[in-house]
């Protein structure tokens, strides 16, 4: 899994914490509930690489397989963001926020994207 795709992955998860890092100690000024990013940033990167080790064991001789295999995934993906947002409210009891949610759904479009992307390229 030391590869060119999970550098950027990493990358990205490095600076979305560098970023609720400073607006934690007030150097960003932001709205945004920096524990839900934080929790949403780990968990995603956290499916990316389930998913990224249930493609390795794909058939890859079979293009359905893996189409399937990459939806299946979005959708357990999205499943598990959802599930984990509305966990978060209900014992939380603090309304996230629209700004909050937005970014959350940026954060999920990036990493699905580099999955995606990085399946391709694979191929």
């Amino acid at each position: 899994m030391n590869n060119h795709k999970t550098r950027w992955v990493l990358l990205v998860f490095v600076v979305v914490n560098l970023f609720c890092f400073l607006a934690q100690k007030r150097y960003l000024f932001t709205t945004l509930k920096i524990n839900f990013l934080l929790v949403v940033n780990a968990l995603l990167l956290l499916m990316y690489f389930f998913n990224n080790i249930r493609l390795s064991k794909l058939d890859k001789t079979n293009p359905n397989a893996m189409i399937r295999s990459v939806m299946i995934g979005t959708l357990l993906k999205m499943v598990v963001f959802v599930s984990v947002a509305m966990v978060y409210t209900t014992q939380i009891k603090v309304p996230v926020g629209m700004p909050t949610l937005i970014s959350s759904m940026g954060l999920y479009l990036i990493y699905t994207w580099m999955e995606i992307k990085g399946e391709l390229i694979k191929k």
